[in-house]
């Protein structure tokens, strides 16, 4: 019989090389995290959770094939146990700023590995939420106890309603800004204590503050430099800051300051600041520091913009003398000539065939003449006087305008919810000729307008927005004026008189958490009433027409409206438009991205013409190259729905009836 000695140790060795080559084989296998299920969340929706952790999902097959032969589209992503931790953090931290102290998160995760798939899930127990009981604020003296009221009034802190972590930052932050302009130029928040009552299941909340002293402006100090500084005086600058000797120190006037003193166009570069180094007690001195250039420029210019809807291209020159006749005024005079729909535009004699009864070349010229002045009626006011001349021509009308507008811009407040706000009188003329059925029509309708614009701008950024809305109305009335002039003057008065309202809106939001994927939604729509005489008497150049780069991108610019009236036989557009429109916009690079678009919309001659069989709606996919000054961009759409052509997509030829591209500058909304 033979005997065998077993070595302990050798059996040893070829165990430890045995786990330690399944470890790098578990190691080495990869398994895809295709779904996050988020369960027993109620205030808080499970879209808003995930946004929050670190796990996310693996993005669809598209965008890994995509990326699987190209930059573009996004790679896959693989289950790593190691963000449980980090994700359950994330989460609670997000309760608990939310008021949910006692919130509880359990994760559980199921691994298929015959598909190297994982299924992650959190099951969230929220338990219930704490209210106020008290919010202090500490550090304030006697002297601002109005402003510590308006900071605990109960319509900031609500003892009814749950605690916020947001709530009191928000409330916190108008606080500190509200002492900045009222003289505490060194106000700064400190810390917030929030204490939890578990017998009453309550959040005590106190809010530190630091005020500092209260500082008046001792003096108002003009730094400046550059080859036009001797040509300005001192007295104008003080002016346009609007602060003096014995004011108190308020940061919103210093800022609106420094944008006026920009609006000249006298700086290269210019900044207002207080030297806080050179505070006496409560006093510290403004001081502007500025560089001037030259104030007679003139120079060519290449034109490429988004005009009337279209991608125009062409040439301009301008002319400008800055502090023209003094106080800050500019004058500038400008020419420019361009190519409308310049891929699309048959340009072989263009020479030959720019005139006005020509509709074989489509383009546009301006010739402007404008006076700005930075400070009308001693008072912070924007005014603008300017005459102009336009040609816009197009293969089924061309009108020329000429006339002359003024037009003032009222500063307001940043925090305020229209942040933009211009009124104007324009008065113009305007020729048209339309070419129906072979045959021209002309028309020369004078025209007065009394308006104004409201605008509102919070969006975070104006390339590439990621949160925030825009919003814009506008509301003229036509011609009364007109009427007015011609009852004094024993002129009757044969033309339309009417109001236009337009409202505009568009809304951002981040759908990642580097903010490289957004949404976007637009909503426009507007209305044209005629209370005197006739519509066929309004300017087509007032009416709404609808397709092109900026509006429904399946059509062609101006194409889908009403394309004739009973009477005339002529293009005019509607009087009711209404327009929506939906984006998915993801950033490759900071400088590549794609966008999934959809829009729908019309125009009616009038609001009792809606019909829903005459929306029209497409759908199309569009490439971006964001610059440092604008993004381009190319779209491709498809018309979905024509209701000019009701035939099914598969019937109708392609590239003719149904595909369209657009080229722009800047996002389309």
């Amino acid at each position: 019989m033979r005997h065998f000695k077993i070595n302990y140790f050798t059996i040893l060795i070829f165990i430890a090389m045995f786990c330690s080559a399944s470890l790098v084989k578990a190691q080495s296998e990869k398994y895809e995290l295709m779904n996050i299920v988020i369960m027993g969340n109620k205030t808080f929706s499970s879209a808003q959770l995930k946004y929050l952790i670190v796990s996310q999902e693996t993005p669809n097959w598209f965008w890994r094939f995509l990326h699987s032969f190209s930059s573009l589209g996004k790679a896959p992503i693989y289950f790593d146990s190691t963000n449980i931790d980090n994700d359950i953090r994330c989460l609670r931290e997000f309760y608990t700023a939310n008021g949910f102290f006692k919130v509880s998160i359990s994760p559980t995760y199921k691994i298929d590995s015959t598909s190297n798939k994982v299924n992650l899930k959190y099951e969230i127990n929220e338990g219930e939420p704490s209210l106020y009981q008290a919010v202090h604020l500490i550090g304030l003296d006697s002297a601002n106890a109005e402003k510590k009221n308006e900071f605990l009034q109960p319509s900031n802190f609500d003892t009814t309603k749950r605690y916020s972590q947001s709530s009191v930052k928000s409330n916190t932050d108008n606080l500190v800004t509200s002492l900045e302009n009222g003289g505490y130029m060194l106000a700064k928040y400190d810390s917030t204590v929030v204490i939890q009552d578990t017998a009453t299941n309550k959040a005590d909340v106190s809010v530190f503050i630091t005020s500092g002293k209260k500082y008046v402006v001792s003096d108002v100090t003009i730094l400046k430099k550059g080859e036009g500084a001797a040509d300005v005086d001192d007295k104008l600058f003080e002016d346009i800051i609007g602060i003096k000797k014995g004011d108190i120190y308020n940061l919103e006037k210093i800022r609106m300051s420094q944008i006026r003193l920009y609006r000249t166009s006298l700086f290269n570069s210019v900044i207002v600041a207080p030297q806080i180094g050179d505070t006496t007690d409560s006093t510290v001195p403004i001081v502007l520091n500025g560089n001037i250039g030259l104030l007679n420029e003139a120079a060519p210019e290449i034109i490429m913009n988004n005009k009337l809807n279209t991608f125009n291209v062409g040439l301009g020159a301008n002319y400008a003398r800055k502090n023209f006749l003094g106080e800050a005024r500019k004058l500038s005079m400008s020419g420019s000539f361009g190519l409308s729909d310049a891929f699309r535009n048959k340009v072989g004699n263009i020479s030959k065939t720019f005139a006005l009864n020509d509709t074989t070349v489509m383009g546009y010229f301006e010739g402007d003449l404008k006076i700005e002045q930075p400070y009308v009626f001693n008072r912070p006011i924007y005014g603008i006087v300017e005459g102009y001349f336009r040609i816009n021509k197009d293969t089924k009308s061309n009108k020329r305008t000429y006339g002359g507008k003024l037009s003032f811009e009222f500063e307001l407040p940043s925090y305020t919810i229209i942040n933009f706000l211009t009124a104007y009188y324009d008065f113009e003329v305007v020729d048209e000729i339309f070419n129906s059925s072979g045959s021209e029509k002309n028309k020369n309708i004078p025209i007065s307008i009394l308006g104004t614009e409201c605008k509102s701008y919070k969006a975070n950024d104006p390339l590439f927005p990621t949160a925030g809305y825009n919003l814009s109305f506008l509301i003229e009335e036509a011609n009364s004026m007109n009427y007015l002039f011609g009852k004094l003057f024993s002129s009757p008065f044969t033309g339309a008189m009417f109001y236009k309202t337009s409202f505009t809106s568009a809304y951002y939001w981040s759908l990642s958490r580097r903010n490289l994927e957004v949404g976007a939604v637009k909503f426009k729509a507007g209305y044209i009433q005629t209370y005197y005489g006739n519509e066929i008497d309004i300017p087509s150049t007032h009416k709404f027409t609808v397709g092109g780069s900026n509006s429904l991108r399946g059509w062609k610019a101006r194409e889908l409206a009403p394309t004739e009236t009973a009477a005339e036989g002529e293009i005019s557009g509607g009087t009711f438009l209404l327009e929506s429109a939906l984006e998915y916009r993801y950033k490759f690079t900071q400088e590549f991205g794609s966008v999934l678009f959809g829009d729908c919309g019309n125009a009616w001659l009038g609001y009792k013409a809606f019909r829903w069989d005459m929306v029209g709606v497409d759908a199309g996919i569009g490439f971006r190259y964001y610059s440092a000054f604008a993004p381009f961009r190319v779209d491709f759409s498809m018309k979905l729905y024509d209701p000019l052509n009701k035939k099914s997509i598969t019937a109708k030829p392609f590239f003719k009836d149904v595909f369209e591209f657009q080229f722009g500058i800047g996002e389309a909304f």
